[in-house]
Order: C-alpha cells, then sequence, then structure tokens
C-alpha cells in the first residue's frame, strides 16, 4: 500500500483532545524608503550621483525601480547587503523597464512612488495583520491541526499532452475568476472542537459525512478518467510524484474530497477522523469578498494595476493561516534527528535512500530542514502544536479548489467527442478538440462563463498549443503567439526567449558574496514527466514518474535519468520548433508587407 501525504506518511505520535490558544503576531513597522537609481557606471539618490562602487548602506530601505539594478549594485559592491527592487516587492505594478540610466530610473522611481506609494503594502506584515484577524475570531485551534499540515497540500499543476499541433483540432484555455477565494466562502470545521473518531469501515457513497478529515484507504480505481487523469501523488527522494492505482493507496481527504473520489474507486475503507459537529465561516470570507469586488471595479475602470494589486492581497489571505513559526532544535547526533522529523512530520526516509540524497532535498524548500551544525544536528520546522497557525484553513482552500478543477474537467470532457485534456495548473485548464465542435463548446463555455467569483472565463482559443511542464506553455496561431507563459525565464516582449542572467546573493557571516548565473531553461526544466508518443491517437502525452510501495531508489534516479536524456531534448525541440514556424511566418509576412505595391 502506497502513502499520499504531504511527506511520506502521517506522525506517529498521538496527541490529546485539547483545544490550542492561537497565537498573535506583533505589527511590525513599515522601513522608510531610500530611492536609487542605478546604470552600469553610476548610481542616483536625493544625494546626486555617483559611481556605483560608492554605493553604501543607506539610513532605510535601500529600494530600485528593477532588479537588474539590484544586480548591479551587487555586483559592483561584493559583500554589501544589496537594495530591493520594486518590482520585486511590488509585483501588481505596471511594468518597470531598466532605463540604464541612473538619474532617469530615480525618476521613474520618484513617479511610481508617487502615483502608486499610498497602495504599497509588506507581504509579512499584511499577512500578520490578517492572521491577527482570524485569532480574534476563532481564539482557539486545535492540536489536531497536525492533521491537515501533513496531509496531501497540492494543487493540481499538470501537463498531460506535450503539444497539439494537428490542423483539424483547436485549442481553448479557461480560468477561473479568484477560485481560492471563492473556496473561503464554503464551511470549516470550528477549530477548537475537532475531535478524534474511529470508524474502521467501507464508505457508503450516499451518506452525509461529517464535516472534517478523514483517513481513508482508496482500492481499485473505477473510472477512465481517474486512470488518465490520476492526481494523487506520493512524495519520495524529494519528489512529488504520481501514486500508481494498482496497489490501495492510504490518504486523508476532505469530506467534499471523499464525494468526488466515490465515483472513481470501486471502494474506499475509512479508518478514522478528525471532524467537528461545529462548522465556521473563514474569518477572512467577507474581507475577500470585498477584495474580489474592488478587483472587478478597479478592472471595470481599466486600472489593471490596482486590480492586479487586490489580487495580490486576496492571494495572501488565502495562505496567511499557515504560516507558522520556525523554531529549531538540536540533536547530539543525526539519527536522534531524524527519529524527530518522522515522529513529528511524518518524515520515513526509504532504507535504500543515501544520506547525501536526503540531506539535499532536506536542505530544499521541503518545510523542514536538517543541518549540521557545530553543536550538532540541527532540524528547523513548522511549530505544528503552538498555535501559530492554524493549517485547517489553508489546506481545505487548496482542496476544495483541486475538486473544483476536477469537476470542471470531468465536464469539459463530456461537452463534446474526442476532447484532450492538455494542461491543467492551479485554477487554469488547456483542452483541445476537434475544429468542428468548437464553436458549439464556445457558445456552451459562454453561456456558463461568468466574472463572478468562482465562475470562470475563456482565456484563448488558438489553433495549436505546446505545454513543455506546468508554468511553460505556449497558445498560438499560424502567426502569432496568442498566450504564453514561461516561468523563471518569462518576458512578456520576448515570448521565446530561453534563458535569463541573474545575479544571486550568497551570505558568508555578515558578508553578501554576488554570483552571476545564467539559467537556461533546458537547465531549469523537470525530469520528472516522461514523453511518450500514444499510437492509439497519434497524442505526445507527458507521463509523471509512478511510484508504488515497493519503488526504489534506484527506481527513482533511473527514471530520472533518462527522462533527463530524452523528454527535456523532446521539450526542448518542440519548443524550437514552434520558435522557428512563428519566426518564418513573421518574416514571410513582413516580406509580403514590404513587397506590395502601394496604388
Amino acid at each position: 500500500m502506497s502513502r499520499s501525504y504531504r511527506f511520506h506518511g502521517p506522525p506517529n505520535v498521538s496527541v490529546p483532545d485539547r483545544p490550542v490558544l492561537l497565537r498573535k503576531r506583533k505589527k511590525q513597522a513599515l522601513e522608510r524608503l531610500h530611492l536609487v537609481g542605478a546604470d552600469a557606471l553610476s548610481i542616483s539618490d536625493h544625494n546626486g550621483t555617483r559611481p556605483i562602487e560608492t554605493y553604501a548602506a543607506v539610513d532605510g530601505r535601500a529600494v530600485t525601480l528593477t532588479r537588474r539594478e539590484v544586480d548591479l549594485i551587487t555586483l559592483a559592491n561584493p559583500g554589501m547587503d544589496p537594495p530591493a527592487a520594486l518590482e520585486d516587492l511590488h509585483p501588481w505594478l505596471p511594468e518597470c523597464r531598466f532605463l540604464n540610466n541612473s538619474v532617469a530610473s530615480l525618476r521613474a522611481a520618484e513617479a511610481i512612488v508617487r502615483r502608486f506609494g499610498q497602495h504599497f503594502f509588506s507581504a509579512a506584515s499584511f499577512c500578520d495583520e490578517k492572521w491577527n484577524t482570524i485569532c480574534n475570531a476563532l481564539r482557539q485551534g486545535s492540536i489536531h491541526d497536525v492533521r491537515f499540515y501533513l496531509a496531501w497540500h497540492l494543487p493540481i499543476q499538470e501537463a498531460y499532452v506535450l503539444e497539439e499541433v494537428n490542423p483539424d483540432r483547436s485549442v481553448i484555455a479557461i480560468d477561473f475568476n479568484g477560485m481560492y477565494p471563492s473556496c473561503m466562502q464554503h464551511d470549516f470545521p470550528k477549530p477548537s472542537a475537532l475531535h478524534l473518531v474511529h470508524l474502521n469501515r467501507d464508505l457508503d457513497p450516499s451518506e452525509m459525512l461529517t464535516t472534517g478529515l478523514y483517513r481513508c484507504v482508496l482500492h481499485e480505481p473505477a473510472t477512465d478518467f481517474i486512470a488518465r487523469h490520476n492526481p494523487l501523488r506520493s512524495f519520495h527522494s524529494g519528489r512529488h510524484l504520481r501514486a500508481q492505482l494498482n496497489e490501495p493507496i492510504e490518504i486523508d481527504l476532505n469530506e467534499f474530497e471523499l464525494a468526488f473520489f466515490s465515483r472513481h474507486f470501486r471502494r474506499i475503507h475509512l479508518v478514522e477522523a478528525i471532524v467537528s459537529n461545529e462548522t465556521t465561516l473563514h474569518p477572512l470570507a467577507r474581507e475577500v469578498r470585498r477584495s474580489f469586488a474592488r478587483r472587478k471595479n478597479y478592472r471595470h475602470q481599466g486600472n489593471k494595476t490596482l486590480a492586479d494589486r487586490e489580487k495580490c492581497l486576496a492571494t495572501l489571505m488565502t495562505s496567511c493561516a499557515s504560516r507558522s513559526s520556525r523554531p529549531r532544535r538540536t540533536f547530539e547526533t543525526r539519527k536522534a534527528a531524524m527519529v524527530h522529523v518522522r515522529s513529528h512530520y511524518g518524515i520515513d526516509v526509504p532504507a535504500d535512500e543515501p544520506e547525501a540524497a536526503t540531506d539535499i532535498w532536506l536542505d530544499g524548500r521541503k518545510g523542514v530542514t536538517v543541518h549540521h551544525g557545530d553543536n550538532g544536528v540541527i532540524v528547523r520546522g513548522p511549530a505544528l502544536q503552538t498555535g501559530s497557525a492554524c493549517h485547517l484553513l489553508g489546506q481545505r482552500i487548496v482542496a476544495r479548489g483541486r475538486t473544483m478543477l476536477l469537476e470542471m474537467m470531468e465536464m469539459i470532457l463530456a461537452c463534446a467527442p474526442d476532447v484532450q485534456i492538455c494542461y491543467t495548473n492551479i485554477d487554469s485548464i488547456h483542452f483541445s478538440l476537434p475544429t468542428i465542435h468548437r464553436d458549439s463548446v464556445v457558445a456552451w463555455l459562454e453561456r456558463e462563463a461568468s466574472d463572478a467569483m468562482g465562475s470562470f472565463k475563456i482565456e484563448a482559443v488558438t489553433q495549436y498549443g505546446l505545454w513543455l511542464e506546468p508554468g511553460r506553455y505556449w497558445l498560438y496561431s499560424d502567426r502569432e503567439i496568442v498566450k504564453f507563459r514561461n516561468r523563471s525565464i518569462g518576458d512578456q516582449r520576448q515570448p521565446f526567449r530561453d534563458h535569463a542572467i541573474y545575479v544571486v546573493g550568497r551570505r558568508i557571516g555578515d558578508l553578501h558574496v554576488p554570483v552571476r548565473m545564467t539559467l537556461a531553461m533546458e537547465r531549469t526544466m523537470s525530469p520528472s514527466r516522461s514523453v511518450e508518443l500514444d499510437g492509439d491517437d497519434s497524442v505526445v502525452r507527458q507521463r509523471l514518474i509512478e511510484i508504488g510501495d515497493n519503488t526504489t531508489f534506484t527506481d527513482v534516479m533511473g527514471g530520472l535519468e533518462r527522462n533527463q536524456r530524452q523528454a527535456i531534448p523532446a521539450r526542448i525541440k518542440a519548443f524550437k520548433a514552434v520558435r522557428e514556424k512563428i519566426d518564418t511566418s513573421r518574416n514571410a509576412a513582413s516580406a509580403r508587407e514590404d513587397n506590395a505595391i502601394v496604388m
């Protein structure tokens, strides 16, 4: 039997049924901004213009207009604490372009602050403020909240198909409006009333379950949908990979998720549950509704900047309850440290995984880190039983968003013959279908779509699509790119940019050491997915590595190595082919225009 949790499984500690006082956070004072402009040779601020090598610490927080200016200052002043960039601190601002003129950059930054400075906010301070609102409303949490932190926590992010190039098919992309804010409008179990119940019985699909999180075992997939679009993930070697469906899967699911999965598995056995007979609304539910209304109003006024700001604020409100404190604990030996992470976080490293491999992913962004220090082994991770967070709020929001996406995928597959789900990412779905059915499906979508929170809109209708991996796609016609994303590399003015140059800081004591790096697309793509031609319908499909209870470290490493050698080059080849096709079409069109006879 395999398991689908945040890590390898649940913790092996028993917790008493008792409430925990939710602890507020101190409000942080806003730092005064010290605006700086930079180019390759100089920096400018209110003290004038001087050589870039003379940058020094200032009173307040030094801020430039763009990230490029930060990189130039950092490289010219090794060891110094670098400034921040407005485009990083406030990504909702209008596009900030590097001007390569320190005086002009300073003036542009001052203009941005004059226009939008009253709307600036610190993400950390904003989240602390909203967390205090949650504390005022709920007062108490529960020790059982640890179950919600360790449950399956990922949104659905998948590329099922590599590309759609059939001229007889079309691609449609839809996107949900405020999906997570809409998920906050449902009932939540009252945190202080959570309690454990033992069930040990099979689920009756017709029964009404009490609100809560159910530990269950899924047996035998019953539909082609769940086999082809399996969303379940298991943790192995630092990665979340596809859980095999040919063996039972242990998982923690909310009651509304069980209602969905009961249609797709022949049998679901309920082991136990953390439930509450009392429900409550999310303390920020009304506030995100108001934020969404303001966002719509700004959008109707044509004010994209403030509409994007409201979207950013709503995103922070959906996650602000999950920012727990992260204390450090020191252990004399590695063995004692690993016993702690197993009992508290469910991290049960496979016996065949080398320690060096474990250390690599425990040093990454997994929420729990293990480091060898001078006085022993240091474990740093979230404090799950101290009332510094309420993880059930965030976990149920993401879980309900997953369910919304899966149910919409089912509806799309039933709307016309031969529909292919190509790509899903948190709140968007891309699918292809025969062009003869395009107009009728678009008409159906337009009838169902609206600008209401939780509804969806049609983002694009195109001829072709290329989906390299989640966060990297291009939807295009014969001559132009209609919509694209290219995470970590992307440039809205250069759809086919395949690398980025940036400066990363390495801190050694009090020194900030700048390192200039080139981020190439092929070196940042995940090797977790294979690329395979489906002989049944001649579609090039992508498939996440599958793991089960008997999967070994060698199996996973072998799959990653094969994909590194085969799948990533295949994706890059498809990307270059699309780039060449679009560039050739543009050049041909330009030549026709140049040769045209003007009457």
